[in-house]
């Protein structure tokens, strides 16, 4: 993800409160739920940004996107980046997410869009697909460093502790 998009952004989810906890919903094998501090070790923390949206949003909208994204739970991770929601990788889950609450986070690109040339680009697309003639390069895809690029969010500062 790194070389295909030159961004240390390479995993993400969406953080909610749940019973007074700080909760990440994400798509691993399969998309879970597991608390903010699990998340965060699991990651590099120089690479840890959290983004929420700059304008508040209807909480009919909320709910859509909070019980859309509860029947995700247990859905198998797709390591073959498909847009269908047969599968969820990590970034399509949370542009999903905000999709159900009306909300489009950035426009899907293409795998065509993204730096495939790099070796262990090549690499990872020879062992998911077979081999580059058999990368669907028209297919809508989403990263997490796109995400992070939206103009609809804002950063949130981190505490000092």
């Amino acid at each position: 993800i790194i070389a295909a998009t030159g961004s240390p952004f390479t995993h993400c989810g969406v953080v909610f409160k749940q019973d007074g906890r700080w909760m990440v919903i994400e798509a691993v094998q399969p998309v879970s739920v597991a608390t903010l501090e699990d998340f965060m070790a699991r990651g590099r923390k120089e690479a840890f940004s959290a983004r929420r949206l700059k304008t508040a949003i209807s909480p009919d909208a909320y709910r859509k996107a909070r019980e859309w994204a509860a029947a995700q739970v247990g859905r198998d991770y797709d390591v073959r980046f498909g847009w269908d929601d047969k599968k969820l990788y990590c970034s399509e889950l949370v542009w999903k997410i905000y999709q159900q609450a009306g909300i489009e986070l950035c426009p899907p690109r293409r795998f065509r869009d993204y730096d495939l040339q790099r070796p262990e680009v090549k690499k990872m697309i020879e062992q998911r697909y077979g081999g580059m003639d058999r990368l669907p390069m028209n297919e809508k895809v989403v990263a997490p460093s796109d995400l992070a690029a939206s103009k609809l969010l804002m950063e949130v500062p981190r505490k000092k502790k």
